[in-house]
């Protein structure tokens, strides 16, 4: 069984090639882990809401030229 610190880890490779799904599901599993600190959940959280906010970005000006 990993540890929050290792799942953190994970999501963070995860993160930097691309697969944000599978980045995501890690962070919240680090979040979750009975050993994860209050600044592994902060980490988790932010991290989570960060990718979120790049899946989400359109630029407005590209779409209406």
């Amino acid at each position: 069984m990993k540890s929050a610190e290792e799942w953190i880890r994970t999501a963070e490779e995860l993160r930097r090639k691309c697969c944000f799904g599978e980045a995501i599901n890690a962070f919240r599993t680090a979040a979750a882990c009975p050993d994860a600190t209050e600044e592994i959940r902060m980490k988790a959280r932010v991290s989570v809401e960060l990718i979120q906010e790049i899946n989400g970005f359109v630029n407005k000006d590209l779409m209406n030229p």
